[in-house]
């Protein structure tokens, strides 16, 4: 493959008039387009925009790679601009590039992107090449600089046998953006979640009836609890945004978040909802190119004050009614069903209770029956179980099966356990929220199986509330034990039929050292960053395995956690810059991650480097590396 194929001579300029990097992209991308290279060029710079996020693609020696797979380029192509004056690319050097080779491919499966990208690659490393290709005065002079000859060869292609390149697709690499984003909202909730919801336990339990205590001690404990679990939704919003924009995210997220909680009652499924639109609003502000004078601004003023006003405004202007209007549509569709069969009432109502666990489905369920509690308490005593079945049933399933899960969830299976007996579902929220697809069957199950037993044995329950609390005051006690038992059991049993094993596991942080500590700075050959949505056992056991492999084959390596104790051995400028590559084994997304945009860097989830560290470290993972960087 000759790489001219794909360079038309009028996709070639000599002298661009962009003055700025949105300008660079927007004259590249008209050459392609009026060569009819493209079938829509707004949508390929927002590729181009999108590929930018992932990492600056600009280089030394003034040279940027601007490249972007998307289903409106026709077929792959090149387009080359040469500054005259050069422009700030924002790249991880600092100097300004002149050089811009931008490379547009078809959403496919085909290899020809990582051909070219590849070929363009080896010709810049070329010795002289970059020094010709900017004194070119005319497009046949670069059209031949970028012809290959016999003694050109390509450093590796996607056939080299020294290099495998899993295929992952698009959509596949967006979702796993998209997770990273929900875990690390997730982990930074879980501590508002646990002492809310332990606080709030402890004082319902110690004071001995089936409500809040209203006074002394116990209520002050209490209101310390609903603090904590009226702040966890705001938090899990408001670091799903921070994840996706940085610190800009921050106050659009949280203050997105507390307006759907205290005008439309949205729950936690409504915090990752506002989170992923606060995070992304902000993103596409930070495409907008602003005068200087303002970019100092910029992240402590305008993208804040923006991108509150806008992710408030598409709650309360956009989604906030329909949410209402849905949320009472369906209290009137519960109290049209009354009169019927007690499976189905009780079905609809065990699913509703159990589905979002406090949020505003399960609120409408639960309204349903505390409102009818003087008529129809029999519709509590089924809602009572159904309420306490997720913390229950996740906590029994980290009790039954703990290689199914790590250590925080195990310990955060205590505190549900604990959440589940005094009627709190939020205590299931942790894992619903880091594993949905897994854990919102097992509890929507079985909250419906409790429920319906419930109702089955005409269990009747005088009190607004749920859990094993309210006994004194429920009639067929036995019904009600049992119903919670078995709807338990059944969430239990699903989630551990679902989940997979988690072969290895710290139990504690307290006994890893990494060995690399008192490593001199900058004699590092590879630094690595491992971070886990808890923060404990997989951060550690990525940096460990990582050390140890590096170790035995006789390589420096100095390896950053990130994790629940912060920032260890955290890596410098000066360790970056004389290192060969990174290795970002993380499953969250890391802080600081644009400092290894200079060097060539691998991404890989922490059981990566857990399960082959060898691989990442050797020769085969610096190519991928550089692969991956280009």
């Amino acid at each position: 493959m000759d790489i001219i194929d794909f360079i038309d001579p009028d996709t070639i300029c000599l002298d661009l008039k962009a003055a700025n990097k949105q300008d660079v992209f927007e004259e590249l991308v008209d050459m392609l387009d009026s060569t009819g290279k493209l079938t829509n060029r707004t949508l390929f710079l927002d590729a181009l925009w999108q590929r930018e996020y992932i990492g600056n693609t600009g280089f030394d020696e003034g040279i940027a790679i601007p490249h972007a797979k998307s289903e409106t380029a026709i077929a792959p192509c090149i387009a080359i601009g040469i500054s005259q004056q050069g422009i700030d690319y924002g790249s991880e050097t600092g100097e300004c590039s002149d050089v811009f080779i931008m490379l547009a491919s078809p959403d496919n499966n085909d290899d020809h992107h990582i051909e070219v990208l590849a070929q363009v690659s080896t010709k810049l490393v070329e010795d002289g090449f970059v020094t010709k290709l900017k004194k070119a005065k005319s497009k046949e002079e670069i059209l031949s600089l970028f012809s290959n000859d016999s003694s050109d060869e390509p450093i590796f292609t996607p056939h080299s046998p020294t290099i495998t390149k899993p295929s992952i697709s698009h959509h596949k690499i967006q979702l796993r953006r998209v997770k990273q984003h929900l875990l690390y909202g997730t982990s930074h909730m879980i501590p508002f979640v646990v002492a809310g919801g332990v606080l709030l336990s402890l004082s319902v339990m110690l004071s001995g009836s089936s409500g809040l205590p209203q006074s002394g001690f116990l209520a002050d404990v209490a209101k310390m609890g609903q603090g904590g679990l009226s702040l966890f939704t705001l938090v899990l919003g408001a670091y799903i945004a921070y994840s996706i924009a940085d610190k800009p995210g921050l106050a659009p997220g949280m203050i997105g978040s507390w307006v759907t909680m205290e005008h439309y009652q949205t729950g936690f499924l409504g915090a990752i909802v506002v989170g992923f639109v606060a995070g992304f609003t902000v993103q596409t502000l930070k495409r907008i190119k602003l005068p200087e004078s303002m970019a100092s601004l910029s992240a402590i003023f305008i993208y804040p004050l923006v991108g509150t006003f806008i992710t408030c405004g598409i709650v309360m202007w956009g989604i906030g009614k329909p949410i209402s209007y849905a949320m009472e549509q369906m209290n009137l569709l519960l109290a049209s069903m009354a009169g019927s069969g007690k499976i189905v009432l009780g079905s609809v109502l065990g699913a509703m209770t159990a589905f979002d666990m406090g949020g505003p489905i399960n609120k409408i369920a639960t309204l349903f029956a505390q409102t009818q509690i003087n008529t129809q308490p029999w519709l509590m005593g089924g809602v009572g179980i159904a309420i306490c079945t997720p913390p229950l049933g996740m906590a029994l399933a980290t009790w039954l099966s703990p290689r199914k899960f790590n250590q925080e969830e195990r310990e955060a299976g205590k505190a549900a356990g604990i959440m589940g007996m005094i009627g709190i579902s939020e205590g299931a929220i942790p894992f619903a929220a880091s594993d949905p697809a897994r854990v919102l069957p097992a509890v929507v199950a079985g909250g419906i199986v409790g429920n319906v037993t419930g109702f089955l044995f005409n269990v009747v329950n005088h009190a607004p509330w749920g859990g094993w609390i309210v006994l004194p005051v429920v009639d067929g006690m036995f019904g009600y034990i049992v119903g919670t038992l078995i709807g338990a059991m059944t969430t239990a049993t699903i989630v551990i039929s679902l989940k997979k094993d988690i072969t290895q596991e710290i139990e504690s942080t307290n006994t890893i050292e990494s060995d690399t500590a008192t490593m001199e700075e900058g004699t590092a050959e590879i630094v690595a960053v491992t971070s886990c949505p808890s923060g404990v056992a997989h951060t550690f056991l990525a940096a460990r395995s990582l050390e140890k492999a590096a170790s035995s084959m006789g390589i420096k390596i100095k390896v950053e956690t990130q994790g629940a104790n912060g920032i260890i051995n955290r890596i410098t400028d000066k360790d970056i810059q004389n290192a060969r590559f990174a290795i970002l084994a993380n499953d969250v997304a890391i802080k600081n991650a644009e400092r290894f945009n200079s060097i060539p860097t691998i991404n890989v989830e922490t059981k990566d480097a857990i399960h082959d560290p060898e691989r990442l470290i050797s020769k085969h993972g610096e190519q991928e590396a550089r692969y991956v960087a280009q």
